[in-house]
């Protein structure tokens, strides 16, 4: 067992030049700050070497981190002085003695400098020889200066050693592991881990951390290359699926192609037969109007020779009729029965039209006296008198038999008052409309400013109760370049927070509001501009404030609080000066007899005195509220009040003028109706006369003979009706005969010519149609062989139906498929950057097919293979068994501890570590073991990924993590790399009766000492392990075991015991705590150090144990 002697310390954070002698195991006892961490620092550079490897306590330095070059330089971390040393060179050694009494050195020569350069250092092991002071200094240990590291090298390579002694010196830090882990027993490379780790080491109780951090090393898996062909590899695939989905939609394009070229056949096929089976119906026409024609003529030649026979019966029949009508015309008693009866058929009829009249006449002046009583009550309760003409037209008889000029005058004088009355209420009327339209008028130009106001444009305001002013503003932002906020009305600079005042104000001030302010800089051009336009413009009454002249003219003084022009705030200097010239001699008053003690006043009720004179303000100066935010509002509302005003007069015209037109009704409208009653029954004042002269010749037609006359009469009548009947015949013979003709005419003219067009006609469009499809012969073949199929199974004309009905199906399939086609060879073109055509084929869409499934495809096909056997072969070689390996190396460590662990008893108990597979990746667990007994086969295409399909998910997905940025994903990644992440952890207490239980199980139950002592003891068997203490023959290593701090969380007891067991298991203890702690550990040390802090110095202090327990004991 080699063992440690003595620590040098020289320039080492406020340790100028110290040695601390070791017997044993050795115990640092201080207060926080003293430097106990330090003096484990320096041991755990020299064991590990390295400034990346070692964790130099993080706790000591408030806020700091600490390095090798913060240790040498003695940082302070205080604002005064941050370092104790500018550029310095510190010295830590170590000497252990051999178990055969000689000894061997090592330690480190550190140069750190003040400008941040990174430290200069060199290792060295000198064997065969404790440690001398001359190794160090330049002279003496007390006034010497000490070896730089360079400066060291030379001068340790000429030293005299004793007999047996050589020295060797280490640029490389590796050389350094090598040989010094060699020097201190053939120690692993994983000892300067394990020395870290226990130094680091605090109370735990979880277990999987403790394993992680104290017991199994790091070894993350490198899976870049594998990531890399992975990522090729998707690379590969997308490329191969993004062909796969163009050769996809490529194929629906074929399709549609294809669909294309059977719908056009399909359209060409019918239009065809829709043409040709036309022109066959127009054959069969022809040859039934053939026939027809030949009938006709047949049997026009028949009627006509019919026709001249009645012909010659028809004269005989007219010369008996002429000689019946001669002898009746010769009897003087038949010619006057005919004339008298001629007379009282003309006299019946026009008697009968009278008597209709008079019913009409009837009719029409119950309905005017009626609508006259209407008038007469519509008077009345206009407040009107009722004329004379109203009530005479509803009392007269208007009988035109008896007194034909009363009735005239009355209908007459009844017109001219309706006729004046009507003239008056249409005036009303007008004059009504012209006031209703004035108001809609004035309503929606309200509304048309309150819409206005309610978006923030007050112009409109100005322009209606300050026209000339709002137009001179324009005027002079057009002309002179100026912006809105440059060319202001005094009331937008304006405000009046007391609200009671606003009436007030807005009065005395009226026309003055809308007084316009311009940047004095433009006074004078706009003055100008005002004179030249004041004529062509009517601009006359503009106020333009002279800002300049009013601000050098206003006195500065204090605004008296009493005075009206106080009650206005604003931030315009001009503003304010022309404000206080205009109120500043109102005095606000709160009654009207108040207002009698001044000469000028004003009250909030808009009373005012002028040089002793009371007056009310006139409300249209105030009635609408321009000054101030709360102008918008007020405007708005009245507005708004004005538009409920209207709305009321409103109903009230419409009232009006309901009540008018039904005036009018009974007035203008009647005019016409009079003027037909009056025509009507001047026409009635012949009855008398008519029904008198009818009676008259009834009486003389009553008195004639006519027994004679009755005899020819008759004998007229008879030849009469044969002549007729001669000629109703003869004229229904001419008219079939003509008929018949007609007939003729439009077949052999019209009809024959026009179907013998039509199916040439036909024959032709249905050869013009197949030219303009572009039909080949074969296809031509094969259309008149549908054609003819068809004629066999059905009738032309059921042929010809069906085909016109489908025609328009057939063009809206191509069409419909026309427009799929071309959305998917545009949506193609798009997605792919692919050259888009309108042709209706889509022959470079299926050339890119074919290059796509012959050429690319296999190539990237070929390329996926090759890139997932590579990646394959780096998953199973460098990750898979690799891994394997690494978790069987594990369970091989913890077997060895677990060995260690069966020798060491604590308490009576005895510990073991247990493992089983991670719950969280028990899958990838199965999957990495069963991996060795897949041979020869692809995993990626195997029964074996297959059964571990989820776990293969798994893993593709966390090595196929894009975003390594994202710290979650960046965890899952580095979990599948590690290892140790694969097992779960426990620790199985043995108990001396037999029993046994899972710290795991007990964690919650016991205290925290309990919990943590396993973990003691672990930590001990793992340096015993380390130092192969288990084996059969003791080892020639060295026992050190570093705890800082150790023990926190122990009762005394189990401190006692944890220390003994140390002790017992042969390890040497370098151990550090504070005070408080110290009264349970000294008894299981050997050596007792005290580190004193004083004036940015530490120092060690030997301490007898004993004297030291005797005092803690009183």
């Amino acid at each position: 067992m080699k063992t440690l002697t003595k620590i040098r310390l020289i320039n080492w954070h406020l340790f100028e030049n110290t040695t601390i002698h070791c017997a044993g195991s050795t115990y640092f006892i201080g207060i926080n700050g003293a430097g106990k961490s330090t003096i484990l620092d320096a041991v755990q550079f020299a064991l590990v070497g390295g400034q990346r490897d070692v964790r130099f306590n993080q706790a000591a330095l408030a806020g700091g981190k600490r390095t090798l070059a913060s240790y040498v330089r003695g940082e302070l971390g205080t604002e005064g002085q941050r370092f104790l040393r500018k550029d310095a060179t510190g010295v830590i050694a170590l000497e252990f003695r051999n178990p055969d009494g000689t000894f061997f050195s090592h330690g480190a020569i550190i140069d750190a400098f003040a400008d941040g350069r990174n430290p200069n250092i060199v290792y060295f092991i000198v064997n065969g020889s404790g440690l001398d002071e001359g190794w160090f200094f330049e002279g003496d240990a007390a006034s010497g200066a000490v070896y730089d590291s360079r400066s060291f090298k030379r001068h340790l390579d000429h030293y005299s050693f004793p007999p047996g002694g050589r020295a060797q010196t280490f640029s490389r830090l590796e050389d350094y592991r090598v040989h010094l882990l060699n020097r201190l027993g053939q120690l692993k490379e994983s000892f300067p881990a394990k020395i870290v780790k226990g130094l680091a080491f605090s109370p735990l109780t979880d277990i999987r951390s403790f394993v992680h951090n104290y017991l199994l090393d790091e070894n993350l898996l490198d899976v870049k290359t594998l990531q890399a062909q992975l990522e090729t590899l998707r690379h590969f695939e997308d490329l191969a699926a993004n062909v796969r989905g163009r050769i996809s939609e490529l194929d629906t394009i074929e399709e549609l192609d294809k669909e294309r070229l059977a719908n056009k056949r399909r359209r060409t096929t019918n239009g065809y037969i829709t043409r040709r089976s036309q022109g066959e119906i127009y054959t069969k026409d022809l040859k039934q109007s053939r026939l027809q024609l030949d009938e006709i003529r047949l049997n026009l030649s028949r009627l006509q020779l019919q026709r001249e026979e009645l012909e010659e019966t028809q004269k005989f029949a007219l010369n008996a009729l002429i000689h019946a009508k001669s002898a009746l015309e010769k009897d003087e008693a038949s010619r006057r029965s005919n004339e008298l009866k001629e007379k009282l058929a003309a006299v019946a009829a026009e008697l009968n039209l009278l008597h209709q009249r008079q019913k009409d006449v009837n009719v029409a002046l119950k309905k005017e006296r009626s609508d006259a009583q209407k008038l007469e009550k519509m008077l009345l309760a206009d407040g009107q008198n009722i004329p004379t003409e109203l009530e005479t037209f509803q009392t007269e008889p208007f009988d035109y038999a008896q007194d034909r000029h009363a009735s005239r005058n009355t209908l007459i004088n009844y017109q001219s008052f309706i006729t004046n009355l009507s003239q008056d209420y249409t005036r009303q009327h007008a004059i009504l409309n012209e006031q209703a339209q004035q108001l809609r008028a004035e309503a929606e130009s309200l509304e048309d400013e309150i819409r206005k106001l309610k978006t923030g444009d007050r112009e409109v305001s100005y322009e209606r109760l300050a026209p000339q002013a709002s137009q001179l503003r324009q005027l002079l932002r057009a002309e002179l370049g100026l912006g809105s906020d440059e060319v202001t009305f005094l009331c937008t600079q304006l405000e009046i927070p007391n609200e009671e005042w606003q009436n007030a104000i807005e009065g005395i001030l009226g026309k003055s509001r809308f007084t316009l302010l311009v940047p004095p800089a433009h006074y004078d051009s706009a003055m100008k501009l005002y004179r030249d336009l004041r004529h062509k413009h009517g601009l006359h009454g503009v106020a333009l404030l002279d800002t300049e002249r009013i601000l050098a003219n206003a006195t500065a003084q204090n605004r008296i609080t009493s005075s009206l022009a106080s009650e206005v705030t604003t931030s315009h200097p001009a503003a304010r000066a022309f404000v206080d010239l205009l109120l500043q001699h109102y005095t606000k008053c709160d009654s009207l007899q108040e207002l009698r003690e001044h000469r000028t006043a004003v009250t909030r009720e808009c009373f005012v005195r002028r040089n002793y004179t009371d007056s009310h303000l006139d409300p249209h100066f105030y009635r609408r509220w321009f000054i101030g935010e709360r102008a918008t509002l007020s405007q708005i509302e009245n507005r708004q009040q004005r538009l409920d005003e209207l709305a009321q007069e409103m109903i009230a015209f419409n009232e009006r003028e309901g009540a008018l037109k039904e005036r009018l009704a009974l007035t203008s409208e009647k005019m016409r109706p009079l003027i037909e009653l009056e025509n009507m029954l001047e026409s009635l004042s012949i009855l008398a006369e008519r029904e008198a002269e009818q009676e008259k010749l009834k009486v003389e037609l009553d008195a004639l003979d006519l027994d004679n006359a009755e005899t020819l009469k008759a004998k007229v009548n008879r030849a009469q009706v044969e002549y007729d009947r001669l000629l109703t015949e003869a004229s229904r013979m001419d008219g079939r005969i003509g008929g018949m003709n007609v007939e003729v005419e439009n077949l052999a003219g019209e009809r024959i010519p026009r179907l013998e067009g039509e199916i040439a006609a036909s024959i032709q469009k249905a050869e013009d149609f197949l030219a303009s499809e572009n039909a080949d012969d074969e296809t031509r073949a094969e259309i008149e062989k549908e054609y003819a199929n068809r004629l066999e199974r059905q009738p032309v004309v059921v042929i010809c139906e069906n085909a016109s009905r489908y025609e328009g199906n057939y063009q809206a399939a191509e069409a419909k498929n026309r427009d799929l086609l071309r959305d998917a060879k545009h949506a193609y073109s798009v997605r792919y950057d692919f050259g888009y055509d309108d042709e209706e084929h889509a022959e470079k869409y299926l050339a890119e097919r074919a290059k796509l499934i012959e050429s690319e495809l296999p190539e990237f096909e070929a390329k996926i293979a090759k890139q997932r056997a590579m990646a394959e072969e780096e998953l199973v070689e460098n990750f898979i068994h690799r891994l394997r390996e690494q978790i069987e190396e594990a369970r091989q460590q913890l077997g060895y501890l677990n060995k260690t662990l069966a020798n060491l008893r604590f308490g009576g108990e005895r510990y073991e570590f247990i493992t089983q597979p991670a719950s969280n990746l028990r899958g990838m667990y199965a999957m990495v073991l069963d991996s060795q007994n897949v041979l020869g086969a692809s995993l990626f295409d195997s029964d074996f990924r297959q059964k571990h399909q989820q776990a293969w998910d798994l893993l593709l997905e966390r090595l196929t993590i894009n975003n390594q940025d994202d710290a979650s994903l960046s965890r899952e990644l580095r979990e599948i790399q590690d290892y140790r992440a694969y097992l779960q952890y426990d620790i199985r207490i043995h108990y001396p009766n037999g029993d046994s239980a899972l710290l795991s199980k007990i964690n919650a139950k016991k205290s925290g000492g309990e919990t943590t002592t396993p973990f003691y003891v672990a930590m001990a068997a793992s340096f015993a392990q380390a130092y192969r203490m288990n084996q059969p023959r003791p080892s020639d290593t060295i026992r050190l075991a570093l705890f800082d701090e150790a023990f926190g969380k122990m009762d005394t007891a189990r401190t006692a015991s944890a220390l003994q067991f140390m002790h017992d298991a042969g390890l040497q203890v370098l151990l550090a705590t504070p005070p408080d702690k110290s009264g349970a550990l000294l008894p299981y040390v050997d050596t007792v150090c005290t580190v004193v802090r004083k004036n940015n110095h530490a120092f060690v202090i030997g301490v007898d144990k004993r004297e030291l327990m005797e005092e803690i004991d009183v």
